[in-house]
């Protein structure tokens, strides 16, 4: 049996009988991992969207100790269902899912700052009032009811505007989006509206 770095050099040089290993080695337990979250249907696709991924950028991937594929395989996996989550209406079935992500935004990696500042760019970009209403909520941390009181306007406005600010910048940073830390981020910053 090859390891995963031996794999994955062989994949980068376009081996798709190696990048079929990797597949069957792994296929199974992220299904397994994904119908924790989605339903059978949801976690095929997804499993096939990360292997997709997986030859698409199988040369920016580096493994240097052996596990570390496998950490970056079930990383993806919990990424597809975030921005599954992200762009749909469907339910969360566990919402501590996500609290593992908190460490890793907040770290400050490059790529972190690039998407940080992608976003601030398309908030930049919303309607003065809308904006406002969205640092506020978002920035501050104010209340729906807060942002009414303090801008003299009712709190159904507040909420029309908030759902318009995420509805605008969720098509945005979609249609924009260069990769899954995109759609992470898009879910941590935007998935949640401040309710009370």
């Amino acid at each position: 049996m090859r390891s995963d770095g031996d794999l994955l050099q062989l994949i980068q040089r376009d081996d798709t009988a190696a990048f079929e290993s990797i597949y069957d080695k792994y296929w199974q337990a992220l299904y397994l991992k994904a119908c924790q979250r989605v339903d059978k249907d949801e976690a095929k696709d997804i499993v096939q969207e990360v292997m997709i991924t997986l030859w698409r950028r199988r040369n920016e991937i580096r493994v240097t100790q052996e596990g570390d594929l496998g950490r970056y395989l079930f990383t993806a996996i919990r990424y597809r269902v975030i921005s599954h989550y992200a762009f749909s209406a469907a339910e969360i079935k566990k919402a501590g899912f996500f609290d593992t992500f908190d460490d890793y935004i907040a770290t400050d990696t490059l790529e972190t700052k690039e998407l940080k500042a992608s976003i601030e760019t398309e908030i930049g970009k919303l309607p003065t009032r809308m904006q406002q209403i969205f640092r506020l909520s978002r920035e501050d941390d104010y209340t729906i009811a807060d942002i009414a009181k303090t801008l003299n306007i009712s709190e159904q406005t507040v909420k029309n505007q908030l759902t318009d600010a995420l509805k605008r910048l969720r098509t945005s940073l979609k249609a924009s989006s260069t990769g899954d830390w995109t759609l992470v981020l898009i879910y941590l910053f935007f998935q949640f509206p401040h309710q009370q």
